[in-house]
């Protein structure tokens, strides 16, 4: 099975990686890390953003996608296997909310952050029906959107660590 990763702390990497992910070609790199972030969002400006004004290397993961609807980011899901899935709320084919129930129905553990320009409060009573970490308002304030990923971080780690002990005590057994 080909993965398709981009080191979080080189955007030439990670637009390298988008470009041919558009046209379908099966290259890339796969480097390991602690955890895997999906990046969705129909606005290419957005998903630029999020790339080049975030500080991403001060996180210990990497971008495995950066997609433009929920629908397809539901076909990626079984590439990438995302820890935590970043997406907006208002998309085409498949809004974010839908991608969120459906993810966390494939995979429980997945943290999901919902950033919407949209303060409608039954978004955000919706989105914690379907298990959504972190529900964040447009625009995004880096620094809040930082402790929101070391958040996220901080869970698959802790997760990661009790599965690991889990299995060591299942093989001690």
């Amino acid at each position: 099975m080909n993965f398709f990763y981009c080191s979080i702390s080189s955007i030439d990497t990670l637009s390298f990686f988008c470009h041919n992910r558009e046209k379908g070609e099966k290259r890339g790199f796969k480097m390991e890390s602690s955890f895997k972030i999906l990046l969705v969002d129909d606005q290419q400006i957005v998903l630029d953003g999020l790339k080049k004004q975030l500080n991403w290397s001060r996180f210990n993961g990497l971008i495995c996608g950066c997609i433009s609807d929920g629908a397809e980011a539901i076909n990626f899901l079984q590439t990438c296997r995302p820890d935590v899935i970043i997406s907006d709320i208002k998309m085409p084919h498949m809004d974010g909310l839908e991608l969120s129930r459906r993810a966390k129905e494939e995979n429980p553990a997945l943290q999901i952050v919902i950033f919407s320009g949209y303060s409608d409060f039954s978004f955000a009573q919706e989105a914690i029906r379907y298990g959504v970490t972190e529900y964040i308002l447009k625009p995004v304030n880096p620094d809040d959107f930082h402790k929101v990923i070391q958040k996220a971080e901080k869970e698959i780690d802790r997760r990661k660590k009790k599965e690991s002990q889990e299995i060591k005590e299942k093989n001690f057994l």
